[in-house]
């Protein structure tokens, strides 16, 4: 499989956070409309473990995320005990940091003791009140206007990492040529996740890893019953929903799923191309099925 990168340039918020489930889910709709065959063929092949094409979470352009196990100096060793309170104290602060930067990412890849830079993104999500019109009168015209939380994720730019084997490049070409014209996430026909331009390129600047004995997930994944359980993680709950079409059916909700967040790292040797799973049985529709892979990079782990 060959290693590329997209950037994508956005023109507004987007109501789903960038997430390789939700892409693969777009991805998938695409091939419905379009060649049902193809996707057949694409599903057959992840659900025997062999998925042709691979993604990650999207993530603020230029950043990566903190691997959930990085090794680190004592702080202060060597100075007097004010000293080493006060650079606790900094390091302590830093360690809240949830981004690296490529080079940083490369370096704690390789067991170096990292520090996420103090000069992290700005958080993307934020709250904006909405109101519910009633389409009797065209107006917001209940007590308090109906008025409603809603969460939106605002990112200039985002990047997204691929694996695609030989013959798929230019299926997702014309995939990506689709999700700009027709925008990213739920709600995007009231102009959220509107895309202005994007690119895909190969990539090379994951640094190999001599003597790599695990790996660190570039995407949230549900792992599968033969993959390594040693590691360190955090989980993620999601509560997923049908889109396009089935979004108006009889029940769109999706059973909740647990996943482990990207940054999380295992103990593998040596380290395969993919982990995790397709995951069935999350929706009322048995033909639904959930996107759980991992995007592994190999690394040094403790």
């Amino acid at each position: 499989m060959r290693l590329y990168r997209s950037t994508f340039v956005l023109r507004s918020a987007s109501a789903s956070r960038w997430q390789a489930d939700t892409l693969f889910g777009h991805l998938c709709w695409h091939l419905a409309r379009r060649d049902e065959a193809t996707l057949d063929t694409l599903l057959d092949f992840c659900r025997e473990g062999m998925p042709p094409v691979l993604l990650s979470d999207g993530f603020p352009s230029g950043w990566l995320p903190k691997p959930l196990v990085t090794t680190r100096d004592k702080p202060g060793e060597g100075l007097c005990k004010c000293e080493r309170i006060q650079k606790s104290r900094v390091e302590k602060d830093r360690l809240k940091g949830r981004w690296l930067r490529p080079d940083e990412f490369n370096r704690a890849c390789h067991g170096e003791a990292v520090l996420p830079p103090a000069d992290q993104p700005a958080d993307d999500a934020r709250i904006a009140a909405k109101n519910q019109i009633d389409r009797r009168t065209d107006t917001a015209g209940s007590e308090g206007g109906a008025l409603y939380d809603f969460e939106e994720f605002w990112l200039k730019q985002v990047d997204v990492y691929w694996r695609i084997e030989d013959g798929y490049e230019t299926l997702v070409r014309e995939f990506l040529d689709d999700l700009k014209a027709t925008g990213y996430g739920k709600r995007k026909s009231v102009g959220y996740g509107e895309i202005e331009s994007f690119t895909l390129e190969k990539f090379d600047g994951f640094a190999p890893v001599p003597q790599a004995n695990g790996f660190v997930s570039l995407s949230n994944f549900v792992p599968a019953a033969s993959d390594p359980a040693q590691g360190f993680w955090t989980t993620a709950v999601k509560y997923g929903k049908l889109g396009e079409e089935a979004a108006v059916s009889g029940n769109p909700f999706k059973r909740p799923l647990i996943q482990l967040a990207a940054g999380a790292c295992f103990y593998a040797s040596p380290v395969r191309e993919w982990y995790g799973r397709l995951v069935a049985n999350v929706a009322t529709d048995e033909r639904v099925v959930q996107y759980g892979f991992a995007f592994p990079i190999p690394a040094r782990l403790p």
